[in-house]
């Protein structure tokens, strides 16, 4: 799968919020997401996995160490905090009560492209933390140069 590019969306009173045509389109034969609440970057917000995605990165998961501290943290943070949900008919996905407010979610928010999976931030937040990650660009020509891509 491949997720890219950022949109804004609104929230509605009920807590959907629409997932962007295109990433839709990607979800044609399977419409269950995991949906993480996450701190990124030091900011709160929420990665939503395709199910298969999700189901691929726990079988690496199962191959690791079971009580390698590293895994533990990952496991209590990451999986531990996971929910289930679904894209409903009109194309929106239903963000649990406690994981919008973990990740400060209120009406305006951005979700994200991030390759294998997508992020949803409150717009407020996507926009401080992208000011400063242009600045630190600005700052830094050679911050992308170890990637080796």
């Amino acid at each position: 799968m491949e997720f890219s590019g950022s949109f804004t969306h609104t929230i509605d009173g009920k807590g959907r919020v629409s997932i962007p045509a295109g990433f839709r389109d990607q979800l044609l034969d399977d419409h269950r997401l995991v949906l993480v609440p996450v701190p990124i970057l030091g900011q709160r917000c929420v990665d939503i996995h395709p199910y298969g995605e999700w189901q691929t990165m726990l079988r690496k998961l199962e191959g690791r160490p079971k009580f390698n501290t590293q895994n533990l943290k990952f496991q209590m943070v990451y999986v531990g905090r996971a929910h289930r949900a679904e894209i409903d008919s009109a194309g929106r996905v239903l963000v649990p009560p406690a994981v919008r407010e973990y990740a400060g979610l209120k009406r305006d928010v951005v979700v994200m492209g991030q390759s294998n999976l997508f992020r949803l931030m409150d717009e407020e937040t996507y926009r401080k933390v992208m000011g400063e990650l242009d600045a630190e660009a600005a700052g830094d020509p050679s911050l992308f140069e170890d990637l080796d891509l």
